[in-house]
């Protein structure tokens, strides 16, 4: 089911925003000016993604550097120092329709 997340306006390039939508906690990506949406937090010790950055394309969580791709959550680098194998994100579907972007939750 598509719901609302926000304007498309309220979300800068390169920027990663937090939202709760139907309980779900969400991290938005805005990379080059597109819209990825994954579980908000990373997978390693449930840090919040929002405070990481974006590198290369990549979603880099604040606590060990942990890389994921936003367009697939599969990981790309693991924690750094650490050989713990870590899960990927969880990826949500997305869509803008009149400047509103969209995700479909179940």
């Amino acid at each position: 089911m598509w719901n609302e997340v926000f304007k498309k306006d309220e979300i800068k390039n390169n920027e990663l925003k937090n939202i709760t939508i139907k309980g779900i906690p969400l991290l938005i990506v805005d990379i080059n000016n597109s819209i990825y949406i994954t579980d908000l937090y990373c997978t390693h010790e449930q840090t919040s993604l929002e405070e990481g950055f974006i590198d290369k394309c990549h979603v880099v969580c604040s606590n060990h550097f942990a890389e994921f791709d936003p367009k697939t959550g599969k990981v790309v680098a693991g924690p750094e120092g650490e050989d713990t194998k870590i899960d990927n994100l969880k990826t949500y579907k997305t869509k803008i329709e009149n400047n509103t972007i969209m995700v479909d939750l179940p």
